[in-house]
């Protein structure tokens, strides 16, 4: 028997403070699949504010390779190896625009909207839009 679990969860916190608005996203997605011994889970939590974009992904390590190679075709900044994990790091006027780390089973994104234009923050959104399709079985 197959079974999906998707849960979305969004809250939205909107506060006035000095007249200005701010505002704050949260969507966690939860998959899961054991039909025929395919037991394996994803979980995806994204956190979107007027400052910064943060995703934490975990997902059958499997998947890893597959991840790596999508993230290497998508994002333009180099690959750097650090024991286990995979970084992509971007730096722009000396200040830290944002971070991806791979490593077996698990993702982290940083982004910091403060440091780079909209379309950069439109473009670097849409790049992690489709991660479930990736890397789900």
């Amino acid at each position: 028997m197959k079974t999906i679990i998707c849960v979305l969860s969004i809250a939205f916190a909107i506060s006035m403070g000095n007249a200005q608005k701010s505002s704050k996203s949260k969507v966690s997605i939860h998959y899961s699949d054991d039909e025929s011994g395919n037991n394996y889970k994803v979980n995806i939590s994204i956190t979107n504010t007027d400052d910064s974009y943060v995703l934490k992904a975990d997902f059958p390590t499997p998947k890893t390779e597959k991840l790596k190679k999508f993230l290497k075709n998508h994002l333009e900044t180099t690959m750097v190896k650090k024991g286990s994990e995979y970084i992509w790091s971007y730096t722009k006027k000396d200040k830290l625009a944002h971070t991806v780390k791979l490593k077996e089973g698990k993702l982290d994104v940083y982004m910091n909207k403060k440091n780079v234009s909209a379309d950069f923050v439109e473009d670097f959104i849409d790049i992690f839009s489709d991660l479930k399709e990736i890397v789900k079985e």
